[in-house]
């Protein structure tokens, strides 16, 4: 008998230990971050909310998504999900239904193709949330590069738009080179997309359109609201 015991006393550990071992590995902080490696230039009112039948523009608007997977069994929150200008580490303005102006809460964010052919994106509720276990987060990243709280001096240099988040998890390596204080300890994807050149193809792309417009006798609101972005833009331009 005693024979025995010694004989299954080491393996029964053995098992044990693997087993808290792979509920150890089971259960990791672990996420598998997606980027789309392209960013859309998207044509001035091809993005807008809509509310009550009626659209608001959102001009000179970058379209990317991003797929998050979390394969873990239980939810891991995110935070600090921003845009930025990586030059200056200001944020660009980054569309969630949080950052929506008054009076336009509870709107839809609306992508026109050039077919056309509209769909309604899944911007994020806010710069931070959930991401539940077992399951794939898919959200759609519109930044704006005009209006509040953009500056000219944010635009004038900015030649990469630089997307990030982070989780509660802290690591030693891999730090966010932009962050500051107790956040940079803690884990964190992010992606930056070359946009050097954007004010003279956006320019260039926009007269295009007023031209158009022009011809094709469009309603004047709408011919308005072009006018009135590419003089923001030729202002930046010039500056």
């Amino acid at each position: 008998m005693n024979l025995l015991a010694l004989f299954w006393s080491p393996i029964i550990a053995s098992i044990s230990l693997l087993i808290s071992l792979y509920t150890l590995y089971k259960n990791r902080t672990h996420l598998e971050v997606q980027w789309n490696q392209d960013i859309e230039e998207a044509n001035l009112d091809s993005i807008f909310l809509l509310k009550n039948g009626e659209e608001v523009p959102l001009n000179y608007a970058y379209f990317t998504h991003v797929d998050i997977i979390n394969p873990s069994p239980r939810d891991i929150g995110f935070f600090s999900l921003r845009a930025f200008n990586p030059n200056t580490n200001q944020n660009l303005y980054l569309l969630t239904q949080k950052s929506i102006d008054l009076g336009l809460d509870g709107s839809l964010a609306i992508r026109r193709d050039p077919s056309g052919r509209e769909s309604r994106l899944d911007i994020p509720e806010s710069n931070s949330g959930i991401l539940k276990a077992n399951s794939i987060t898919k959200l759609d990243l519109i930044i704006v590069l005009t209006g509040v709280p953009n500056d000219v001096n944010n635009l004038s240099n900015l030649d990469t738009i630089a997307v990030s988040f982070r989780i509660a998890k802290y690591i030693l390596t891999n730090r966010d080179p932009f962050s500051r204080g107790i956040f940079r300890h803690y884990w964190y994807k992010g992606i930056k997309y070359d946009i050097s050149g954007w004010q003279k193809r956006r320019l260039a792309q926009q007269q295009a359109q007023l031209s158009e417009l022009e011809r094709e006798s469009k309603v004047p609101k709408q011919f308005q609201s072009l006018q009135k972005a590419v003089k923001s833009l030729i202002d930046l331009h010039q500056n």
